[in-house]
């Protein structure tokens, strides 16, 4: 995979980590205030579906992409010979990296306007901004066809075998 590339790609994981790291704990709090004192903290679910699910799920794919995790069905592996099956994934990383970036460029205008409105969470006199996660679920599909793009033609490590 490109250098830069694979930093990028690395960047959206550790982006993904942080935010569960962050969710766990934020959950973990919400729960003992629950159980021990029947005080939830205000707003859980609505920070964890705002910001930290698209954080954690976007920022993850491109990395799963890029190491060959990603959900394979085969059914005529056996089949091909084996410059065909090369052929095959090459292909399939180009159709991935094709309606990846459209779908950036499809989520990327809604995320553009959410920076622009400064959207946010507004919980029980906490004001949070919702933008991150919009702009995340673009950044996220973005950093997926550059992941496949450089699957299919870079070299990376997802090869097939």
């Amino acid at each position: 995979m490109l250098r830069a590339t694979d930093w990028i790609v690395r960047i959206g994981a550790w982006v993904a980590v942080a935010a569960l790291a962050a969710m766990m704990l934020h959950l973990g709090i919400d729960i003992l205030l629950r159980t021990l004192f029947a005080r939830p903290l205000g707003g859980t679910v609505e920070i964890v579906a705002e910001i930290y699910m698209p954080l954690v799920v976007f920022g993850a794919l491109a990395s799963v992409q890029a190491r060959g995790e990603e959900i394979r069905v085969d059914l005529i592996d056996k089949a091909l010979p084996p410059g065909g099956l090369a052929w095959l994934d090459r292909a399939a990383q180009v159709l991935m990296a094709v309606t990846a970036a459209a779908l950036a460029w499809y989520t990327g205008g809604p995320a553009a306007h959410a920076i622009r409105i400064g959207t946010r969470i507004e919980l029980e006199g906490i004001v949070l901004p919702s933008w991150p996660g919009h702009v995340m679920v673009a950044a996220g599909f973005a950093l997926l066809a550059l992941a496949a793009l450089a699957r299919a033609f870079g070299g990376a490590r997802g090869d097939t075998d």
